[in-house]
């Protein structure tokens, strides 16, 4: 017969049993303890997931990127269509980025800027021919200053130009007769224009003198001629060296390390001649 201190025991025990008071872990029935190898592990993996996600929640991504056009959020960018190149604008100044000078007594000073995208290029309306753009993103350009639409992108000035108003192309930080390259049927030429001199003496600049533009010169690069309604390429009949006569107020003047040029287009040369001067 048990005592009456071992029957209370076995009664408590009994009622702690049923209540479901009786936890595992305060006597460590079938839960093993965990180590403090253990607990460092799961707090170093609940930290590290804890850094991911802030990671990706604070991470830069394109959909957190801004573009805008004309100060209105847009959700994508600019892709233009057909022959047309959106150009990133330089600051319009006498000496461009490029290293440009531009002659004041130029009527028609181009512009200069960054192609930042162009279209696949313009479809002849008789044929149905891909005329293929002459550009590529990153190229640098001149274009005619009353060509194109302006636009404010990304909260900076750029404009909608087409391939035809193009005048040069070049890479890298500075413009030279071995970085340009003509587009087309593009010619340049470049001319002697700068100080006359009265007969009293008086050296007067081109800027001041008599405003007559030069009509003729010797080529120093040409395009690779103009596209046919086919597609194909009808070369240009002119070589560097050649001297040209062309019409007086077709080209483009701009003035490159100290020397003048003029960019006048295939067809509006109207003489060839190989001799040095006439």
């Amino acid at each position: 017969m048990r005592s009456p201190a071992v029957a209370f025991a076995a009664s408590c025990a009994a009622m702690l049993a049923s209540s479901g008071a009786f936890l595992a872990p305060s006597l460590n029935v079938g839960v093993p303890p965990r180590s403090a190898s253990s607990r460092s592990t799961t707090h170093q993996q609940q930290h590290s997931s804890g850094r991911a996600v802030a990671r990706r929640a604070t991470s830069p991504s394109m959909s957190s990127l801004v573009i805008t056009l004309e100060d209105d959020v847009i959700d994508k960018p600019l892709q233009p269509v057909g022959n047309y190149i959106l150009v990133k604008m330089f600051a319009a100044v006498s000496r461009t980025a490029g290293g440009i000078v531009l002659p004041d007594e130029a009527q028609d000073v181009p512009c200069e800027g960054l192609v930042v995208a162009h279209g696949p290029g313009r479809t002849h309306p008789l044929t149905g021919t891909l005329i293929p753009m002459c550009v590529s993103e990153g190229d640098t350009v001149l274009f005619s200053r009353w060509s194109g639409r302006k636009v404010k992108y990304c909260g900076e000035d750029h404009m909608f130009i087409m391939d035809d108003d193009l005048v040069l192309v070049y890479r890298g930080p500075e413009l030279t007769e071995d970085s340009l390259k003509m587009v087309r049927d593009q010619v340049l030429v470049v001319t002697e224009k700068g100080e006359s001199e009265t007969d009293a003496g008086i050296v007067i600049a081109a800027s001041t003198a008599e405003k007559e533009k030069a009509s003729q010169g010797r080529v120093v690069a040409i395009g690779e001629g103009r596209t046919s309604s086919t597609g194909k390429i009808v070369p240009c009949p002119f070589k560097a060296g050649d001297n040209v006569k062309f019409m007086e107020y077709a080209p483009v003047e701009i003035k490159i390390k100290g020397s003048y040029y003029a960019v006048v287009r295939m067809v509006d040369c109207i003489a060839r001649w190989e001799r040095e001067s006439i």
